[in-house]
């Protein structure tokens, strides 16, 4: 279901939506009283994230009553930044506005996003100034963005979300990018394009159930570390480098302290039992093979995903 604007316009708003039958209308409604006051043609692509309540329903009224309105459905639920992805594929404006389907994104606050852009910033973020998540994923989420601003390979804003604007140069960087799995906030940044942030009061919900659970803003976070940190991987050279050189040196020791036994010097209070240097030596070699290959593969695959 599909309803495409030709003429290029000046700004795309993508609401990706999964289950958000009483926020649709009310949201395109706020966002159609806020645009009345900005200068330029828009549309609002709306992906439907497969949705399984009245969403589709709804949508398809839309479709008729709303010239400005463009709606990609998706075969089933692609995530989070799935369906914002699908949106910028979309998107056709000059500028693009991503924003969430639950109303918690003021819409109000787009005039200023774009009176910042217009002032030579090609990315304009929205950086959070409450969180409504709750006090154990509020605990999560802070410690999320400061583990990822000190392992993550880029400058990452903290508290921004994926609510804001972008050039369409952005938009296009982002399209090409091969990720299949793509943590937009992240690639956003990637791209160095001059940006900067603005503060917003992100509204409570108004109606329905937040798709994010603990488990799947877990899996989000693990999402934006893995997509832009090989920390994780080098920890295997750094475990695999530090245990080759304890094993050496303790395969050192035990060397020594038998060949001292043989000549009858005892550095130890006992005596090591027979065969028991040569099992240990084993061991030790083994283990110090183990985890400095390990640590190999690790940068080797960190270059791969850094490709």
């Amino acid at each position: 279901m599909e309803n495409r604007i030709i003429n290029t316009v000046e700004y795309s708003i993508i609401i990706p939506a999964y289950n958000e039958e009483d926020n649709i209308r009310p949201l395109v409604d706020r966002i159609k009283n806020t645009m009345v006051h900005v200068n330029g043609s828009y549309e609002i692509v709306i992906v439907d994230n497969g949705s399984y309540d009245s969403s589709p329903m709804i949508l398809e009224n839309l479709l008729r009553q709303e010239k400005s309105i463009v709606v990609v459905t998706l075969s089933r639920n692609f995530g989070y930044d799935g369906a914002i992805t699908t949106g910028l594929k979309y998107a056709s404006g000059n500028w693009v506005i991503i924003m969430d389907g639950d109303q918690q994104d003021p819409p109000e606050s787009i005039p200023e996003f774009i009176h910042k852009a217009k002032e030579g910033f090609s990315i304009v973020y929205g950086i959070r100034s409450k969180r409504t998540e709750g006090i154990l994923i509020g605990w999560q989420i802070k410690i999320f963005y400061k583990l990822w601003n000190k392992i993550a390979n880029i400058d990452t804003p903290r508290d921004a979300g994926n609510f804001g604007i972008m050039s369409q140069e952005v938009v296009k960087i982002i399209n090409h990018m091969p990720e299949r799995n793509k943590f937009i906030r992240g690639l956003r940044a990637w791209t160095g394009y001059p940006s900067i942030g603005i503060k917003y009061q992100r509204d409570d919900r108004k109606s329905g159930e937040t798709k994010f659970s603990y488990l799947k803003y877990t899996n989000y976070a693990l999402n934006g570390i893995t997509s832009f940190s090989t920390i994780p991987l080098r920890i295997l050279t750094y475990v695999g480098s530090l245990g080759l050189i304890i094993c050496t040196f303790f395969s050192i020791f035990l060397i020594i302290t038998k060949i001292s036994e043989i000549i009858g010097i005892n550095i130890l209070p006992y005596n090591i039992a027979s065969g028991t240097t040569s099992l240990a030596l084993l061991i030790l070699v083994a283990i110090s093979v183990n985890l400095f290959g390990l640590g190999i593969l690790g940068e080797y695959i960190s270059r791969i995903m850094e490709e």
